[in-house]
């Protein structure tokens, strides 16, 4: 019974830090989607109201924005498309963009490219959004 128990115990021992890997490349990959169905809504939002549109990237928290805004407020000029979501509370995982943000003309093309690096666990991932809107990995 005790040699049982001591090459579960060892088989656990080999096998956590793949687990530990698989869960840091899932929440890479989760990351790493959330910021690309958000740069699509981005696009979809300049193009589909033909207004400038921008994804910001602030710290890990990743939102989209438009102007000028469809329903006139007192002192305020930009829509907010999505909600503010912090990409290190929801998946542990830590940004690093070129830029804090791309901006889409009315067209839906960007003004400008945009890498961007999520790290979580020594594991790296990288997005590039180049000036067209490929996503390159």
């Amino acid at each position: 019974m005790l040699i049982v128990v001591v090459v579960i115990g060892l088989m656990t021992l080999i096998a956590l830090p793949r687990l530990n890997d698989a869960f840091a490349q899932n929440s890479l990959n989760s990351a790493r989607a959330k910021v690309i169905s958000l740069f699509s809504v981005a696009r979809a939002t300049a193009a589909g109201t033909s207004r400038t549109t921008v994804l910001h990237l602030a710290g890990s928290r990743v939102y989209v924005t438009a102007s000028p805004r469809l329903v006139p407020l007192a002192g305020s000029t930009i829509d907010t498309i999505t909600k503010a979501e912090s990409i290190r509370t929801e998946y542990g995982v830590t940004a690093s963009p070129a830029a804090d943000s791309i901006v889409l003309d009315q067209s839906g093309l960007g003004r400008n490219a945009l890498t961007i690096i999520l790290i979580k666990s020594g594991r790296a991932d990288t997005i590039t959004i180049s000036q067209y809107g490929r996503i390159l990995k």
